[in-house]
């Protein structure tokens, strides 16, 4: 039985915790003006290119370009 305990402890231990890497810094209203201009399909490839890190490293800039994307779809 204690071996049970032992396997099933070892089993858990190789999970890694969830850990997200994105930051949840508040959007500004610029970015928001770009990200609402990428989900339409009117930025430019020089916005495009400023915004593109943003939502690759912030997780509400991200949530706000699928929001806007539902909401233009």
């Amino acid at each position: 039985m204690e071996n049970d305990f032992e396997i099933l402890a070892n089993f858990l231990d190789s999970f890694e915790p969830e850990v997200s890497g994105r930051s949840s810094e508040p959007v500004s209203d610029a970015d928001a003006a770009l990200i609402a201009k990428l989900a339409s399909g009117e930025l430019n490839d020089s916005d495009r290119n400023r915004i593109a890190p943003l939502l690759a490293s912030n997780e509400k800039a991200m949530q706000q370009l699928v929001s806007a994307l539902q909401n233009n779809g």
